[in-house]
């Protein structure tokens, strides 16, 4: 199962009910077309963005973590946000992958703390006899 992440940003001058249509619309179409299950929306309201966009100063974000096993969800979801013209700008991220990295590392720190601690014992014992 890979975990994703997208976050849509929306025109702020849309209207209470063709926002609320746009967000639904993206949930709908992860769930019943693209099979995303465990999905989480999260509104993360009007933001600044850090250069205009299509002459927009701020924009309306809107975050979706999902996982799938289907190959063309992230395709065809992409496809489905380039042709919606309420959608400024996306990104989409494999969160699963990243987790992975992290968890290595984080197994590769502690082994190397490990053998930090071991070498600096021995060393620490032969201190005390020369003293």
């Amino acid at each position: 199962m890979r975990h994703y992440e997208t976050t849509v940003i929306l025109p702020p001058n849309l209207g209470e009910a063709a926002l609320e249509e746009a967000v639904t619309g993206v949930e709908k179409e992860l769930v019943e077309r693209f099979g995303a299950e465990q999905l989480a929306v999260n509104r993360w309201g009007k933001q600044n963005l850090a250069y205009p966009i299509r002459k927009f100063k701020e924009g309306y974000y809107v975050h979706y973590e999902f996982d799938s096993e289907r190959e063309d969800t992230i395709s065809g979801l992409e496809a489905r946000l380039r042709i919606n013209e309420s959608v400024i700008r996306f990104l989409t991220v494999r969160r699963d992958e990243e987790m992975r990295t992290a968890e290595r590392m984080k197994i590769r720190c502690a082994k190397r703390k490990k053998n930090e601690n071991m070498d600096s014992g021995a060393l620490g014992d032969g201190q005390l006899d020369r003293g």
